[in-house]
């Protein structure tokens, strides 16, 4: 795998460098389409002269609400190739979260698929700084007439747009993009990555997993993520590899794909996992050309996931924030439960609630520092205050409780901050609670995470105090939410009390939500029959 100078840790950079070598070969495939390293690199600098074209000049911020399509691709590198910051949105979002996110972002252009556009219309009024939409129509389908009150430009002018590189000079320590994450105790924060921060992650999967030229790296998961653009498609650029990206997660149709494209690399996040290891056999897995398997996390005993699938099972630890600073080996047998090993590029510690470094096995939050520089996060987008409380004491808080033996291997045990994290997807509870207390009548609500019982990762539980004098049920405030929130915020568990437990300041004690967990009194959408669309 070629080694750039850190002069060259620019995503627009690499991607013309691998154009000129790679030529007519493959990069990017669908069920419908492929695309190769030039074909990509021509698209990505059109796209780049038409968002100049549209005014915007170094730094400016542009939200991507886009599906996994490969004008996914063609915006983003075009977009960093001209100095742009994209912001790519989960397509989930809908209302108060996607306002506030394309206003918090500051950004001057909105990049929206069709389907989308009557949600744009219901918050046009209230999105501040956004001058321009452009609209993607997918080949082939027909036009949606959403009247939009903002300049609208439709992305396959585009195409018309010089093929020339873009004369705009672009720093590895450049803000490349920022992506949200879920917010804890606050709204989302936009974690700030610069080209070096998202060079360093996609290498450090590429050189860990021994990703080789001849692989074709198969991902179901979103490119609105960090993983499906930095554990998959960056890493196969700088492999000189291809990649397959289906629309989305089907347990169906996964091992069809495989055997389609023949995969031999996959990554799978959160569920995926469990999912394709508690499904029954299908003939289709069989004799699959996968060689290995990124999963995070690691199924309970992945060894028997090896032996079943006939691949080598990996894992790793990150943050969109922190890079990929633990990683399990290729030469050495991962430990049941562990995520890995540190890299050398990273320092870690353990530390107690006061920051002093604890022994092996004890167990306590895992802090970070990197030993090249704009490596992690450049920060949380207009959300000082919330950097500094990230960095205290110099040192980034993961917000994550771990402990690691003697022999370096770490292990993740739960998570510190009030955070969800259902299907893959985080989920803030201050934005489930937001939507919640909108109802007319509700006093107060806490969302919490419950386990799964076959999945064994988190569903959302709300708690919910009524208004003296009102009444509600649960079925009623599911309602409210669908029409409010993305579908996987939607809570499974709704739970009506008469007053939740709180601290002698009044800080509402989640820990004692948690311990009660779901109860006989505790209502449950799926039991109750109630399916949520996407």
């Amino acid at each position: 795998m070629k080694e750039y100078p850190m002069s060259d840790w620019v995503i627009g950079r690499v991607l013309s460098d691998k154009a000129a070598r790679l030529g007519d070969k493959t990069l990017v495939q669908t069920r419908e389409a492929r695309v190769s390293y030039a074909d990509m690199n021509r698209q990505a600098n059109r796209f780049a002269h038409g968002f100049l074209n549209l005014g915007l000049t170094h730094g400016d911020k542009v939200c991507l609400f886009l599906d996994n399509c490969l004008e996914h691709y063609f915006c983003w590198f075009g977009l960093n190739k001209i100095g742009c910051v994209d912001v790519p949105i989960n397509t989930a979002y809908k209302g108060q979260i996607l306002q506030y996110i394309v206003n918090n972002s500051e950004a001057r252009v909105l990049v929206v698929d069709q389907v989308y556009l009557d949600r744009i219309k219901f918050i046009e009024d209230q999105l501040d700084k956004i001058e321009h939409v452009v609209v993607y129509r997918p080949v082939g389908a027909e036009k949606v007439e959403v009247g939009l009150n903002k300049k609208v430009t439709e992305m396959a002018d585009f195409s018309s747009m010089p093929e020339s590189e873009p004369d705009i000079e672009v720093h590895y320590s450049d803000l490349a993009t920022i992506i949200y994450t879920s917010g804890t105790t606050g709204p989302s924060k936009g974690v700030m990555m610069s080209h070096a921060h998202c060079y360093y992650f996609s290498w450090v999967v590429a050189e860990n997993i021994g990703l080789k030229s001849d692989d074709l790296d198969y991902t179901c998961l979103p490119l609105f993520h960090a993983n499906a653009r930095l554990m998959c498609s960056f890493p196969c650029i700088l492999a000189e590899a291809r990649i397959a990206v289906a629309p989305r997660f089907s347990l169906s149709a996964f091992w069809s794909d495989i055997q389609h494209f023949q995969a031999t690399v996959f990554n799978g996040l959160g569920a995926i996992g469990p999912l394709l290891f508690n499904a029954p056999p299908r003939p289709e897995e069989e004799n699959n050309p996968v060689r290995l398997a990124l999963l995070v996390p690691t199924p309970k005993d992945h060894q028997a996931f090896e032996q079943r699938f006939g691949l080598k099972v990996m894992t790793t630890y990150g943050m969109t924030e922190i890079n990929l600073p633990i990683f399990s080996r290729l030469d050495e047998e991962l430990p049941p439960g562990s995520c890995g090993k540190g890299i050398p590029a990273y320092e870690l510690k353990i530390v107690d609630d006061y920051d002093r470094e604890l022994p092996p096995g004890q167990v306590g939050e895992l802090v970070i520092r990197h030993k090249i520089p704009y490596t992690l996060l450049s920060g949380y987008y207009n959300m000082p205050e919330k950097t500094l409380e990230a960095y205290r004491n110099l040192w980034f808080h993961t917000g994550d409780g771990m402990y690691v033996d003697q022999d370096g291997w770490f292990y993740f045990v739960d998570r510190l901050k009030d955070s969800i994290r259902r299907r893959g997807e985080n989920i803030s509870s201050f934005e489930v609670e937001s939507v919640i207390n909108l109802h007319p009548a509700v006093l107060e609500s806490a969302a919490i995470a419950v386990k799964d019982e076959v999945m064994t990762e988190d569903e959302v539980k709300v708690c919910v105090v009524l208004k003296e004098g009102s009444s509600l049920t649960p079925e009623e405030l599911i309602r409210f939410c669908v029409d409010r929130m993305p579908y996987f915020h939607v809570p499974r568990y709704v739970e009506i009390l008469t007053e939740l437990p709180k601290t002698d300041t009044g800080k509402i004690r989640k820990a004692v939500l948690r311990e009660h967990g779901v109860s006989p009194e505790t209502w449950d959408r799926e039991k109750a029959g109630i399916k949520i669309k996407r």
